[in-house]
């Protein structure tokens, strides 16, 4: 028995009557193609139940309509809601576009054998986003003098040629001080990270703030919130905090998960919230307004931010120079776990 022949995307054109051009631009959802032509070449794709590969859909446009998403290799992965929000928004706006994603991870394989950029070289896909790097992403570093299109998202590198988007974190560590200091609190804990240079920004911004605006009438400390600035990370600091200074009021997390592990922390030492200590969070992920009691947090619209990388990143995929800030702005969302200092604790 002869195997059936396999429809090719030339035998799609010679049928439909148009070129290879046209059924490629069609088939990748071009935006100039009349919906007549693009209704009668998708007649003949459903006649054979056509599904074409990467290559083929990529003939006309010399693209591959992919691109790639490196995210840092931790444990639970896919459990971190931080990257959840930002790919959620990244996948968004490459629908939108006609565009795939190609999820990998910076694992020790990844990285030594320069993964990135031969997905890049061999045209796997047409450019790529870095999520969540730290400090020590050093294998960046071949993109500085790269031709290929890439962007670095939420971090950045001082001193490097990376193009970048990322929230604003000076501003955010600025409504942050401001709505504690209105609220009379003098003796502040903070919690954050020093793995990433955003975190650092935030870090540096808060405490000048705070140390200018009190001078020697305010107490203000600083606990690392460990490399995964999740919720065991801020339970932790939460005890130091407090060993260090018992008279703390209020404390401000870096990340809405480390302000949800202080929160564990105090709940079970009877202490309460914000009667006793006000605590906020930022990025005001989904869980944050349905603790008790909600949680005071900057918003950071991480979905808003993945949109706006992958349009930045089209924008150099398509030799355009991209338009719009690289730094978001960001909004203090008010809720209960902050209220007015205790002078009597002070």
């Amino acid at each position: 028995m002869t195997p059936k022949k396999k429809t090719t995307i030339k035998d799609i054109a010679r049928e439909s009557g148009f070129s290879l051009s046209t059924v490629s631009l069609v088939l990748n959802n071009h935006p100039r193609i009349s919906q007549a032509t693009r209704d009668k070449v998708m007649e003949v794709v459903a006649k054979y139940d056509f599904h074409p590969n990467a290559s083929a859909r990529g003939l006309a446009s010399k693209t591959s309509r992919i691109i790639g998403v490196v995210i840092p290799y931790v444990e639970r992965l896919f459990a971190d809601v931080y990257i959840e929000e930002i790919l959620s928004g990244i996948y968004k706006a490459a629908v939108a576009h006609g565009y795939k994603m190609l999820l990998d991870a910076a694992t020790d394989s990844f990285i030594r054998s320069k993964e990135a950029l031969r997905m890049l070289q061999c045209r796997q896909v047409d450019g790529i986003l870095f999520i969540a790097s730290d400090i020590n992403s050093n294998y960046l570093s071949v993109f500085e003098n790269s031709p290929h299109p890439f962007l670095v998202v939420n971090h950045l590198f001082p001193g490097r040629r990376l193009d970048y988007i990322c929230i604003d974190y000076e501003q955010s560590a600025r409504l942050a001080a401001e709505h504690l200091l209105s609220l009379g609190h003098r003796h502040i804990g903070l919690i954050a990270g020093t793995n990433t240079f955003t975190g650092i920004r935030f870090r540096d911004e808060f405490l000048r703030l705070c140390r200018d605006a009190l001078g020697e009438k305010g107490k203000i400390n600083w606990v690392d919130g460990g490399v995964e600035w999740g919720s065991q990370g801020g339970y932790s600091a939460a005890a130091k905090l407090m060993r260090k200074l018992p008279t703390t009021t209020a404390i401000m997390a870096a990340n809405d998960r480390l302000a949800l592990g202080a929160m564990r922390w105090f709940a079970e030492h009877g202490r309460k919230i914000p009667g006793d200590v006000s605590i906020m969070g930022a990025d005001n992920i989904p869980s944050s307004q349905w603790t008790s009691p909600g949680l005071t947090t900057i918003e950071h619209d991480l979905p808003g931010l993945g949109e706006k990388a992958f349009e930045r990143l089209l924008a150099r995929i398509r030799g355009e120079e991209p338009k719009g800030d690289r730094l978001l702005p960001v909004t203090l969302i008010k809720r209960a776990s902050t209220g007015r200092a205790k002078r009597s604790r002070e």
